[in-house]
């Protein structure tokens, strides 16, 4: 019996606008979602809710004190600590001298001073004209501005000696003095409100025996606990939590403070999504993070991102600036109505005491809160170094250098000191020689030798007949007479200290501008070249 055959042949529309059926991914079989809950092995989780709320009890202790070498400050609820602990006399260089000046006289013009007034004291007060030995930014510099205005750091110490800010000099009739003491006090103000003290002194809190600071600031609870800490600023001299080591404490019986909070899911660049039909994201290539083996911080980071990323809970609780802050309980409420006390994790004992971002208690103790200080290294703005030192070892002359290779310059402005220059003997030179006591060493080069005192070894200042001076206030301070560094401060691969400007906003929006230290490690031990006894070619005519 003849038959006749159909096909139906199915094509897929490739012009429909919509992609909302092929996203849905139906799925019609229930045991392919069972053998999913298999799969992921969530047959063997246990019954557990998510947190509903969270019940923290807390209590802090407010930053008091700061103690600065034999300096004591008060700091403040919006005080920051890196320009408290750090801030230093402004160099009165040339600039700094003629911008005071100008502002002195601005303010007597402003008064309706005479002239005549100005010129006395332009004449006390006198920048004197560039020496012999200048160089030629100071030259060009003072060429302009020497006798043309007051020297406005000399007159604004000899006002702050004054008992009414009038000095002495020049000598007055009291009219005068009537009409110029409004000019001097309100320059006098200016300066200490926006450039503070002008002069060399070294920071009350740096340390130059230790090449760092050191600064203990003490808290204190409203039950009466007192709380010591010692600091120590890390690489780029910032404040932060880890710079703080706990010194002393004394008994706290300040009542903690109830609050609930409502927790919520961590949340961060590259972890797994949420739910299983989510599409993950290409942002985040895991295939180009190729850990070491022995790079434990990297694999511990990855077995969180991908295993352990969506497991934690965030119960957020304000603390203020300035603070240490004790979570005193921790209760957890979950969906179902289950409330479980969370004990501490640096309270239990053995290997499975852990902790994160505590300060360190004694030798081998933690303290058990947490201290969040104002600092400024979250928004701290740093200029490039206005001076920059050297501290390196010379093996070969057994000895150390102090080398610097950029100076705050006479104008201010940073200087880079110019590399040794390298003796050259052309070929065709005569082949007579002569003595050589020692080879000469770079302008810039300073000795530190050994020396044995009791029973350390110190390094103190060498002398080289016919140098000249260091420049630059670190190492002027190294030379003091009578200073001695110790031996260990300057390791085998060197110590770099630097001075850089700094400028940060505090949280009350007052802008602060300083200049800090800051001791890094160097490039190595290096050699001066440092000879005796030699015979050398003789220098051309």
């Amino acid at each position: 019996m003849p038959s006749i055959t159909y096909w139906s042949q199915l094509l897929p529309s490739p012009r429909a606008p919509s992609v909302a059926e092929s996203l849905a991914a139906r799925v019609r079989d229930p045991a392919w979602f069972l053998a999913r809950q298999w799969q992921l092995g969530e047959f063997q989780g246990a019954d557990a809710g998510s947190p509903a709320f969270v019940r923290i009890a807390s209590h802090t202790a407010q930053l008091a004190t700061a103690q600065l070498g034999a300096a004591s400050a008060t700091l403040s609820d919006h005080a920051l600590i890196e320009p408290l602990v750090e801030q230093e006399p402004l160099t009165p260089d040339l600039a700094t001298r003629v911008e005071l000046g100008q502002t002195f006289e601005l303010l007597l013009a402003q008064a309706s001073v005479a002239t005549a007034v100005r010129d006395q004291f332009r004449a006390a007060y006198a920048i004197a004209p560039a020496g012999a030995a200048a160089d030629a930014a100071t030259t060009s510099f003072l060429r302009v501005c020497a006798g043309r205005t007051v020297d406005g750091v000399a007159l604004y110490h000899a006002a702050r000696a004054a008992t009414d800010h009038v000095p002495p000099s020049p000598a007055l009739d009291a009219a005068t003095r009537a009409r110029v003491a409004p000019a001097l006090n309100a320059f006098v103000s200016w300066v200490d409100a926006t450039w503070g003290d002008v002069s060399a002194d070294e920071p009350p809190a740096w340390d130059p025996a230790r090449l760092e600071y050191r600064v203990a600031i003490t808290a204190s609870s409203s039950g009466g606990g007192r709380f010591t800490l010692s600091g120590r600023p890390d690489a780029l001299a910032d404040f932060d939590w880890h710079s703080f080591d706990l010194t002393s404490a004394t008994a706290d019986p300040t009542k903690p403070a109830t609050t609930s909070v409502l927790p919520g899911h961590v949340r961060f660049r590259g972890m797994p999504n949420a739910r299983w039909w989510d599409i993950e994201g290409s942002k985040t290539d895991f295939g180009a993070i190729v850990p070491d083996t022995r790079d434990l911080a990297r694999l511990l980071f990855m077995d969180f991102l991908l295993l352990h990323g969506d497991d934690w809970f965030l119960a957020p609780l304000d603390v203020p600036a300035g603070s240490l802050a004790w979570i005193d309980a921790l209760t957890v409420t979950d969906v179902f109505g289950v409330a479980t006390t969370v004990p501490r994790a640096d309270a239990t004992p053995g290997s499975t005491r852990w902790t994160m971002f505590s300060s360190r208690s004694g030798a081998n103790d933690i303290a058990p809160f947490l201290l969040v200080p104002s600092t400024a290294s979250a928004a701290l703005l740093t200029s490039p170094p206005i001076e920059d030192v050297h501290l390196l070892r010379d093996e070969t002359a057994d000895m150390a250098w102090a080398i610097e290779h950029v100076v705050e310059g006479a104008t201010g402005q940073a200087e880079v000191e110019p590399p040794p220059p390298v003796a050259t003997v052309p070929a065709d030179a005569p082949a007579s020689l002569v003595y050589q006591l020692a080879t000469p060493l770079p302008s810039s080069w300073f000795p530190l030798l050994p020396q044995q005192v009791g029973g350390a070894v110190m390094l103190v200042a060498g002398t080289v007949e016919g140098a000249a001076g260091p420049r630059g206030r670190i190492v002027q301070r190294l030379r003091a007479p009578g200073f001695q560094l110790p031996d260990a401060e300057v390791p085998r691969s060197g110590v770099r200290v630097q001075r850089v400007a700094c400028r940060a906003r505090s949280p009350d929006g007052h802008m602060h501008l300083w200049i800090a230290r800051r001791t890094r490690f160097g490039a190595g031990a290096a050699s001066s070249g440092l000879r005796y006894d030699q015979a050398v070619p003789r220098p051309l005519p």
